[in-house]
């Protein structure tokens, strides 16, 4: 939609007069069709100008058809505080429209006082006032244009109607007699079919403001850092100088000549013929300065707070995705962009604060590497919060990918889930009866060549060798000395590769990658959609690209006892007119045994207890499960966790990798880490961080113990391995067959150095 700025055309005096007088003579020719919709009486025909003029005033229909204007849409937290505005800029929607009762009496009267002054006197066109303004402005002095309101709120209107075709926006403004003529008959029309108020109203609410805003709300806020309903008479008066001129009367531009204006339009309020303000009044008034206050307009999720500018667009993603907001993607697409939508979401302001506060303390937006933490409600699928150590923008430092989502989602392919994928592995060994305390020989090298490990994949059964033929030896190796017997209690909690190697062994991989799906985990995707896991012998090691919100979403299954949720963020969705769209709703099914999650919850506490990730997740004394990762070189790191009431997934890796990369010798945010980076040394202290502070004031809940499952075994005294604390322990296994995998942000490399096959702790 062009901008209307009403600027002079510079034309001498009588220039001036000779362009204006033979338009005028064919408009009071043809007014004289609709006497109904004039005070004064129509003028004969002047010539053939006149009479094309009228044919084409008779083809016009006799209706006039206000769309629906484009405005701010307003996403919101669960709180019902806000997240962000958007609007389309293309179509010009900076816009709020308000009633008639939120607009202060005074603005109306302002806008007719220098606009329109005979109003309430005339139809839909005004002559007397047009043939003073076309001899004012062949002097060179107009300052009250010679359009009525209805005519200058017609052509906002077909301007609106324009949208962002640039051709219909030129023809909406053009200087032509066919473009008059059509703004002629739809002024007399709109006259007719509204009240003189509701004809005010739909104006201030249309009009150009200058500087980006359009109604009467956007410009008080823009101007006064105010509403409508509490502009004041100075304030108004300024509001309406700038109508005639945007770009002349720019009040940050060309402050005098705004004051200047203002000030007639304040003496014109006092006019006899008027009379919104005595005499006396408007001398006071016009002795004030313009005191201007402006607010800065605030378009888009990236001037959201922190991280929830990921959330804001996470959400937009979605939306544009949901067939419940329009039949095609274009038609919501053009439903977001025509704005006026008021949308409700997911997040919680307290737990997205202290996600972006724990990964800020910790990783900085310019380090070598990237942060992203995403938390969920257990049981529902909501996604409360979602950070990352980038910012959006396209500074150094920042980013416009989502590091916690899909490509869906503006996010990644994901990336490797280290050992917290051993959950998928245990589950399978205990749904199969396999005890807890049954111990398995995990030496500190393994080589099992000659294993077959049953898959299915495609739904196909098959096999999957240990190594593939010719391929460099795969012999993967525990990071610390454990080297013998252990059990699935000690296996946890030291995280033990060559004991999940050989437990996989047992249950195969088939039924692993079955639950993992069933908890919504699969490659590429957070809602479980996407391609198939590889079922590789690394499959335990968590060499499969996952995002964030899947392994949270997962994790969150287990702290319901078995229950998954696909994730969602969308609560409600409103527009301009009242109507109220669906909403996301809970997408939960029952996935797993509720006593075999218990039981694995009873193992992931030892990991925090005793384990990995001893001492580095105290979380206040709460009860908390939860299982660090670590890829080859440290190139991801997670630890993903939950207590009864929320969950939560931390990754801090590189976004993008190579053969070289590694996590090892360097700064990350304040700290220097002398030697391997891990998930326990800085993703654990991570979620300690943002779980504890999410969970402040909120009752302590525990996890309900298991039974029937032998959890006798002397766990800490197996193996040769002894806890730590803060997780300084690692993986250093070789790999085997070279692989290559997606990296963050649709790029492709080398995946890890060790490929699908690498060492994961």
């Amino acid at each position: 939609m062009a901008k209307s700025e009403g600027d002079y055309s510079g034309l001498g005096g009588i220039g001036r007069l000779a362009a204006h007088l033979g338009t005028f003579i064919v408009i009071s020719s043809v007014a004289g069709l609709l006497l109904a919709g004039l005070v004064l009486p129509a003028t004969a025909t002047a010539g053939l100008a006149a009479k094309s003029a009228s044919d084409h005033f008779e083809d016009l229909p006799d209706d006039f058809q206000t769309p629906t204007l484009p405005q701010r849409s307003s996403i919101y937290a669960a709180d019902g505080s806000l997240i962000a505005t958007t609007w389309d800029d293309d179509l010009h929607g900076n816009r709020v429209v308000v009633p008639w009762n939120d607009i202060s009496t005074t603005m109306p009267e302002a806008i007719v006082s220098i606009e329109d002054q005979r109003f309430y006197q005339h139809g839909g066109i005004d002559l007397k006032g047009t043939l003073r303004a076309l001899v004012n402005d062949s002097s060179g002095g107009s300052l009250q244009g010679g359009s009525s309101i209805a005519q200058q709120y017609v052509k906002n209107v077909l301007e609106v109607e324009a949208g962002s075709n640039a051709s219909a926006q030129q023809a909406a403004i053009a200087d032509t007699l066919s473009r008059k003529i059509t703004e002629l008959k739809y002024a007399i029309a709109v006259e007719q079919q509204m009240s003189k108020q509701e004809l005010l109203d739909r104006y201030l609410n249309i009009v150009y403001f200058g500087n980006d805003a359009y109604g009467v709300e956007a410009a008080a806020e823009r101007y006064f850092s105010t509403s409508a309903a509490k502009l004041t008479v100075p304030q108004a008066a300024m509001l309406a100088a700038i109508v005639n001129s945007p770009t002349l009367y720019d009040p940050f531009q060309h402050p005098q000549e705004a004051l200047t204006r203002r000030n007639i339009v304040i003496a014109d309020m006092a006019l006899p013929t008027l009379h919104y303000l005595t005499a006396k009044q408007a001398a006071a008034y016009e002795k004030t300065p313009l005191d201007l206050k402006p607010t800065v307009p605030q378009n888009g999720c990236i001037t959201a707070q922190g991280s929830a500018a990921f959330f804001c667009n996470y959400v937009y993603e979605t939306f544009i995705s949901d067939a419940s907001y329009g039949a095609t993607t274009a038609a919501r697409e053009a439903m977001w962009n025509e704005g006026g939508l008021s949308i409700t979401t997911t997040m919680v302001p307290k737990n997205e604060t202290s996600a972006d506060a724990a990964i800020s303390a910790r990783v900085y937006a310019t380090d070598k590497v990237a942060s992203a933490l995403v938390e969920v409600t257990p049981g529902t699928g909501a996604i409360v919060s979602m950070a990352q150590s980038k910012p959006m923008g396209s500074g150094n430092g920042e980013t416009y990918i989502n590091l916690s989502s899909d490509p869906e989602h503006n996010g990644t392919t994901g990336f490797q889930a280290g050992s917290s994928f051993k959950i998928f592995v245990g589950l399978a060994a205990l749904e199969e009866g396999i005890s807890p305390s049954m111990n398995i020989d995990a030496l500190h090298k393994i080589d099992d060549s000659s294993v077959q490990f049953a898959a299915c994949p495609s739904g196909v059964n098959t096999t999957v060798p240990w190594q593939e033929p010719g391929a460099t030896v795969y012999a993967p190796t525990n990071d610390d000395s454990t080297n013998g017997p252990v059990d699935m209690i000690y296996g946890f909690a030291q995280s033990v590769n060559t004991y999940f190697l050989r437990l996989e062994e047992k249950t195969g991989l088939c039924q692993p990658a079955t639950i993992a799906a069933s908890m919504g985990v699969t490659q590429d995707n957070d809602s479980g959609n996407g391609k198939a896991l590889l079922q590789i012998p690394s499959f335990t090691l968590g060499t499969n690209n996952i995002t964030p919100i899947a392994m949270a979403e997962a994790y969150a299954t287990l702290a319901s006892g078995g229950t998954y949720c696909k994730p969602y963020v969308l609560t409600g969705v409103t527009d301009s007119s009242g109507k109220q769209y669906p909403a996301q709703t809970k997408q939960c099914a029952q996935v797993l045994d509720t006593n075999t999650v218990n039981e694995l919850t009873y193992l992931l506490q030892q990991v925090v207890k005793w384990g990995t990730a001893s001492g580095a997740v105290p979380l206040d004394g709460r009860e908390v499960a939860g299982k660090t990762g670590t890829t080859d070189s440290g190139v991801a790191t997670w630890f993903d966790g939950y207590t009864p009431q929320l969950a939560a997934a931390v990754w801090t890796g590189f976004e993008n990798w190579n053969t070289t990369t590694s996590m090892s010798d360097m700064q990350i945010g304040p700290k220097y880490f002398s030697g391997q980076v891990y998930g326990a040394s800085i993703s654990a202290p991570i979620f300690n961080q943002a779980m504890t502070a999410a969970l402040q004031g909120v009752a302590e809940e525990d996890f309900t113990a298991p039974t029937g499952f032998d959890n006798s075994g002397d766990s800490q005294n197996q193996g040769t391995s002894t806890s730590t604390t803060g997780g300084t322990t690692g993986t250093t296994t070789t790999g085997g067959t070279t692989g290559t995998t997606t990296t963050t942000g649709g790029t492709t490399g080398n995946g890890n150095s060790n490929g699908f096959f690498g060492g994961i702790f």
